[in-house]
């Protein structure tokens, strides 16, 4: 059992790490493109699905290792 709680506290600290960058992303480009706040938001909200599609993507394919063992 610890062992699946380490697995999810690891992916929930992996979340908060993308979910981290991408608002650092958006806060960049938003700067750099004088972004304005909705405007950051609907960037992040492609970054994220995105980022999403990828892992969907990755766990679809027969050899993927990236889900090994959970």
């Amino acid at each position: 059992m610890e062992q699946g709680r380490a697995l999810r506290t690891a992916i929930s600290r992996a979340v908060e790490a993308i979910e981290a960058a991408e608002r650092m992303f958006a806060d960049e480009m938003g700067a750099i493109l004088d972004l304005s706040p909705a405007a950051k938001a609907a960037l992040i909200a492609k970054v994220a699905a995105a980022i999403e599609d990828a892992i969907a993507e990755k766990e679809r394919a027969p050899t993927s290792s990236f889900v090994a063992g959970c």
